[in-house]
């Protein structure tokens, strides 16, 4: 059939639903999607609705287009590990690193002039060795290398998580958003990977998580 020919579609739906008296209309925002032209048919009353493409193809297409502006306008619905399997973590951890390394500096520099003992407890609870006591029981103060050593040491630490990082700082609902500005995301793979493991129902058809087919191959779904 012609999926073109809004009739046609109009009566195929009026079939498969057993309805002769349903409306139809293009949908032009899922349409927008580009995946396809997408309609739109609803019972007269307007309280039931459904969504209708021409066959699985363009549903997954469609689904795929969802996912990623869902993506990238609101990353913190997806599960973490899986925005994280599509993040290169090394690439964050590198792009993070001059940042939490030079916070760490500033606090430990400020940590060695104040309480210089505590400094060098933490020095020693990293690997390092300290100094050894003068005679009163004192240590000279830290210098800029010691500083710089415990620092780099501290910020590999926090960075063996960047993620749990990031959450810290934003929150857990921002963290991923921040994961992708800084290091960016691939969006086909990710929206290639949640249409495979979910299917394209779990983005398209919300209502009850069900697509059906017509007799002559249209896909649809109810939509409220």
């Amino acid at each position: 059939m012609d999926f073109n020919d809004e009739e046609a579609v109009l009566a195929e739906m009026e079939a498969a639903l057993d309805n002769n008296r349903l409306i139809i209309n293009e949908d032009r925002g899922l349409t927008g999607f580009g995946a396809g032209t997408v309609y739109r048919v609803s019972k007269a009353s307007g309280r039931m609705e459904w969504v209708v493409v021409e066959n699985e193809d363009q549903m997954r297409e469609l689904a795929l287009e969802v996912v990623k502006q869902d993506l990238e306008q609101e990353p913190e619905i997806f599960n973490q590990d899986f925005i994280e399997r599509h993040i290169n973590m090394d690439r964050l951890r590198r792009d993070l690193w001059s940042d939490v390394l030079d916070m760490r500096i500033e606090d430990l520099t400020d940590s060695a002039s104040r309480h210089p003992d505590l400094f060098w407890k933490d020095y020693e609870g990293e690997g390092f060795d300290a100094p050894e006591e003068d005679e009163d029981g004192n240590r000279p103060d830290p210098d800029d290398s010691q500083i710089e050593e415990l620092a780099e040491r501290q910020a590999e630490d926090q960075l063996k998580d960047p993620m749990s990082y990031l959450e810290d700082i934003y929150g857990r609902e921002d963290a991923a958003k921040e994961a992708i500005k800084i290091a960016g995301i691939d969006i086909d793979a990710a929206a290639e990977d949640a249409v495979d493991t979910d299917g394209a129902e779990h983005f398209l058809a919300r209502y009850d998580g069900t697509a059906h087919e017509t007799k002559n191959g249209l896909v649809y779904w109810r939509d409220n």
